[in-house]
């Protein structure tokens, strides 16, 4: 085994294996290296009247990040925050004298994070703002997830060789039936819901009249939420907005100004200037400034723990079946999980925060199953991210009050089946298949044929018993006659302003206003602690336990084992994973939304 991880570490981290060695010499090398990095590490000092510094290229993610190998080799070091660390310092620092302003700092790139993420950032933002401290943003070149943020501050400085683009909305897909046909790969769908479309790019070669008029729709929902939110502090009108989408799309820096979208054009050093006379640090060489992560760690609290705890489980990721990879939702490890949130005495509340384009039906059903549990013996509710639809939603539907922002993607209640064959192409190629059976469905998995029609038939008779149990599911946590439901179902995508309005959402709101919801339904008076569901995974450990796994299901070579692992770990072939089900029943997103 050791000879096995020396190989691997070799292969891929190669200017690092003599680094590896001279620590394997030693036991204990590894875990003295990082102790003497942990002791010699210090506390951040805050200054008096210094910056809260926000880089706009942070990736942000529900939860605790989990490592996989892509990130361990990659040269990208941009720094990695959860959605509340960022909310929680920024509301934080509006009640801390220390912090007089708040910089929002794009000079390092562009925020790639969804919107409902950053309405729940901009509330944290508007927070900040209302206790009388200015918010100053720069950037070199701004686009319109940028500007949602930016938008608010007090102060928008664009550089002056930059740009901004104000575009609107769209949403592609890529479509392949062409493509299977042309190399005689087959593929037949069951469904149900004219609007549950996932299973279109394999079928279509564009949009059916359905999918265009959801995605239209969602689109429209979406921008008008957008456009609502950046001309609220600013002396723009949304026709204004729209106009400049229709006729200019991208602005160059003194239209952007000319326009009002932004109020300076200056240079990175003239901002830094600016923010050294507002943090009075003319002399120095840069301005007093501390970044999101080291206020937080500056303000560890060291309080004695609280008793009483809110327990927030992130369901981030496509939800499979079995354990499920890093980033994914696996029913085996999350029905682990939820029994253990279940079964601590001092878990109060639960939030289920959802940020998910569903997946396997039978894996939704089995967590479902032990969140249902969970809420017979302590209050839970759901907090909806970007995404939480499909499989995400029926999630959802264990919860007692639902959260969602104006911006979230929902709904998409609907149940299909995809199934491939290759008999085309396997005869173009000289091979045949032919089978001997004892019964008329003993070859039922059989991907070397087309379905036949009572084939066919079993598989559409199992979406409809699924979709049947979907709709139950929505009545039973919604209070909704099952013929309302029906309306609202059918696959069809929904925002969270248009959810609500229809009975599938309870409030608009983010995280902290699902976790402020269970403070006063506990009377809890803000003496609680917050805990995490799941652990967090490394790739390290996934590593290990597949290395495991896999060696004793299979009679692999290491060489075999490696490639094989190393595949799985470092793709985002998500739907190869989800289509995985043994059940060949899904419930997914029509497509994955690029909206842009």
């Amino acid at each position: 085994m050791k000879k096995f991880l020396q190989q691997i570490l070799a292969s891929f981290i190669g200017n690092l294996a003599g680094l590896f060695f001279f620590f394997a010499l030693s036991g204990a090398g590894l875990l003295i290296f990082f102790f003497a990095l942990l002791l010699s590490g210090n506390t951040p000092k805050i200054e008096n009247q210094s910056a809260l510094v926000f880089n706009l290229n942070t990736q942000i993610s529900d939860s605790q990040s989990e490592s996989n190998l892509s990130s361990l080799i990659s040269s990208n070091n941009t720094q990695t925050l959860t959605l509340r660390e960022i909310t929680l310092a920024i509301n934080t620092a509006a009640k801390d004298n220390r912090i007089t302003t708040l910089f929002l700092d794009g000079s390092q790139g562009n925020i790639t994070t969804g919107y409902a993420s950053l309405t729940e950032i901009r509330t944290a933002l508007e927070n900040f703002k209302a206790s009388g401290k200015k918010i100053i943003a720069y950037n070199v070149s701004t686009g319109e997830t940028d500007y949602f943020l930016t938008s608010i501050a007090d102060e928008i400085n664009l550089n002056p060789i930059g740009g901004m683009e104000m575009n609107g909305f769209a949403s592609s897909q890529l479509f392949f039936a062409s493509g299977l046909e042309k190399y005689g790969i087959g593929s037949q769908i069951i469904r149900v819901g004219k609007y549950k479309s996932a299973v279109e790019p394999f079928t279509r070669n564009d949009f059916s009249p359905e999918s265009e008029i959801q995605t239209s729709e969602l689109l429209d929902d979406l921008w008008d939420s957008y456009l609502e939110v950046i001309t609220k502090n600013r002396p723009l009108k949304t026709g204004e907005i729209n106009n400049i989408a229709d006729n200019k799309g991208i602005l160059q820096p003194e239209e952007a100004k000319d326009l009002k979208l932004v109020d300076q054009l200056i240079y990175e050093d003239q901002i830094i200037d600016r923010l050294k006379t507002i943090t009075n640090s003319k002399d120095e060489d840069t301005f007093h400034q501390v970044t999101i992560r080291d206020y937080l760690t500056a303000n560890t609290s060291s309080d004695t723990p609280q008793n009483n705890k809110i327990a927030i489980l992130y369901v981030e990721g496509s939800i499979v079946d079995g354990e499920g990879r890093i980033r994914e939702v696996g029913s085996n490890r999350f029905v682990n999980e939820i029994r253990k949130i279940r079964q601590d005495k001092n878990i109060k509340g639960v939030v289920v925060r959802i940020n998910s384009p569903g997946g396997s039906a039978v894996a939704s059903e089995l967590i479902l199953r032990e969140l249902q549990l969970t809420a017979s013996e302590k209050p839970l509710v759901i907090s909806m991210g970007d995404v939480a639809a499909s499989g995400g939603y029926w999630i959802a539907t264990a919860g007692e009050r639902i959260f969602a922002s104006n911006n979230t993607i929902t709904g998409s209640i609907g149940v299909f089946g995809l199934l491939f064959n290759i008999e085309n192409i396997a005869n173009q190629n000289g091979i045949s298949n032919d089978v001997i059976k004892t019964n008329q469905f003993a070859d039922l998995g059989n991907t070397f044929k087309p379905k036949t029609e009572p084939e066919l038939a079993i598989f559409q008779q199992g979406v409809e018993k699924i979709y049947e149990l979907f709709l139950e599911r929505v009545s039973l946590s919604r209070n909704l006659p099952v013929s309302k439901v029906v309306d609202i179902a059918q696959g069809r995508v929904w925002s969270g302003k248009s959810a609500q309005k229809i009975g599938l959402v309870d409030e608009i709101g983010g995280l902290d206003a699902s976790i402020q919801y269970l403070n006063e339904k506990l009377q809890l008076n803000d003496n609680y602690d917050i805990v995490s569901y799941p652990e967090s995974r490394t790739w390290e450990i996934e590593l290990i336990n597949r290395l495991n796994n896999t060696k004793l299901a299979n009679n692999l070579t290491d060489k075999e084992i490696l490639t094989k692992i190393i595949w799985e770990l470092n793709t985002e072939l998500n739907l190869k994973d989800i289509l995985q089900n043994p059940h060949q029943v899904y419930s997914i997103l029509p497509y994955k939304l690029n909206i842009k």
